[in-house]
């Protein structure tokens, strides 16, 4: 397989801190495990695609799992250059929650693995769909049918734009809602606000993962 065709590999550090964080989601649970996880940050760029990304290859390489991955971050999607893989071509519907499934691509170089790209809109046109509606418990319903495990990556909580799906719609459908926070520099107070909305909204938050965490007793 040329290397251009192939998923990227993460480092073998991201690997280990992915493993720990699926472990306390999906395999110490005292109840049944979530089938569909939604992962959003307070703000932008705070890593929660990489996180999402490594999740869900994760369940589909290691445990197994028939997985999808579903990039929702219509206004600025990276989910399919993550994996190498194109983009949904436009749609002229004039109002779609979420692609149809059967708009899925299999990953290469990853067994188990589908993705659901977001359509290829210039942000000026995005507004138009990005949007959730009552069809979304129907279309979860249907995933949950269909695969193992279901992740979603959604927009970042603030700012708030038009433009986005709105991660607080997506939340309290969702099983699960993990957090993302870019440790030194998002503040605890815009974290901690970011929380408070998803949780005053109903989001079952399992957690939140605070990225690029040292250990400041660990030896550099």
């Amino acid at each position: 397989m040329n290397k251009k065709d192939s998923a990227p590999s993460p480092t073998r550090q991201s690997l280990t801190e992915t493993r720990r964080i699926y472990a306390m989601v999906f395999e110490q649970q005292k109840t049944s495990p979530p089938k569909t996880i939604l992962v959003t940050s307070g703000w932008r760029h705070e890593g929660k695609t990489t996180l999402t990304c490594n999740l869900a290859a994760l369940s589909a390489q290691e445990k197994k799992k028939n997985t999808l991955l579903i990039d929702c971050n219509w206004f600025a999607p990276r989910v399919h250059t993550h994996f190498n893989i194109p983009e949904l071509p436009p749609t002229d519907a004039p109002r779609i929650p979420i692609p149809p499934l059967h708009n899925v691509a299999n990953v290469p170089g990853i067994e188990n693995l589908s993705v659901l790209t977001a359509p290829a809109l210039p942000r000026s046109e995005s507004w138009k769909y990005a949007h959730s509606d009552e069809n979304i418990m129907a279309f979860l319903k249907k995933t949950k049918a269909t695969y193992d495990q279901v992740f979603i990556d959604a927009p970042s909580v603030f700012p708030t734009n038009r433009n986005m799906n709105d991660p607080m719609s997506l939340s309290n459908v969702m099983d699960g809602v993990i957090l993302v926070s870019l440790v030194n520099v998002t503040s605890k107070s815009k974290t901690k606000r970011a929380c408070c909305a998803l949780q005053a909204n109903g989001a079952p938050i399992l957690g939140v993962v605070a990225n690029q965490w040292r250990n400041p007793l660990a030896r550099s």
